[in-house]
């Protein structure tokens, strides 16, 4: 599973300092950084960030071009706001708010708050992210849509990937029946989800078969 990925966005000057992003590494998340509204959009659809941190401080008309952009998208990523003055609050949504300055605890703190709003939305296994509210997956830029069943069967095999996963378990975590005398349901679905996932469906790197067993997810790289 791969660590927490923060989209934080705050102007130049910010960054040059450098404090926010330093603490946030040093809890070993991913950050990927952005300085203004056009850029945080475009890595916030491409990369999927399970949270959004905005940097208000000294600049809160920059900030609010962000959080205006996020409003009118339909990612609806968690977002905690960073401000040196607690009256801009209102004009900044956020699902969680930190006043300057502060310590790495509570910037820790404060986060958890953020995504508590939707805990566990993204799901990462190597180059593959599902979003969990969405029921979309994500491989290389391309974007798939799931059905229900799809998602549930992806998602067990990302939270097993690289173990051989039998079809008797899948029947058992996925559809939720003791019985397994006929698996062809399964097979139908995993050839949905290779047709989603895999360069060439009928010589999957992915999800491999294992023989007399059931699946296996290699993890990508």
């Amino acid at each position: 599973m791969e660590s927490l990925l923060v989209l934080l966005v705050e102007g130049d000057e910010a960054a040059e300092q450098g404090f926010i992003g330093q603490t946030l590494s040093k809890r070993k998340y991913t950050i990927i950084h952005a300085s203004d509204a056009y850029t945080a959009m475009a890595k916030a659809y491409a990369e999927w960030p399970d949270l959004v941190v905005v940097n208000a401080a000294g600049n809160f008309l920059h900030a609010q071009r962000v959080c205006e952009a996020l409003d009118r998208s339909n990612l609806e990523i968690p977002r905690l706001i960073i401000s040196d003055d607690d009256t801009q609050w209102e004009q900044l949504r956020g699902d969680a708010y930190l006043i300057m300055p502060f310590s790495p605890r509570q910037l820790a703190y404060r986060m958890k708050k953020a995504l508590k709003v939707q805990p566990d939305r993204f799901l990462r296994v190597g180059g593959i992210c599902v979003d969990t509210l969405k029921r979309a997956v994500k491989y290389r830029g391309q974007v798939s849509h799931l059905t229900p069943r799809e998602l549930a069967l992806l998602t067990y095999l990302m939270r097993n990937a690289g173990r051989d996963v039998t079809r008797t378990e899948l029947m058992r975590e996925v559809w939720g029946t003791e019985y397994a005398g006929d698996t062809r349901t399964i097979e139908v679905h995993i050839r949905w989800l290779r047709c989603k996932l895999e360069e060439d469906p009928k010589h999957p790197q992915h999800i491999r078969t294992v023989r007399r067993t059931g699946y296996r997810l290699e993890i990508p790289r």
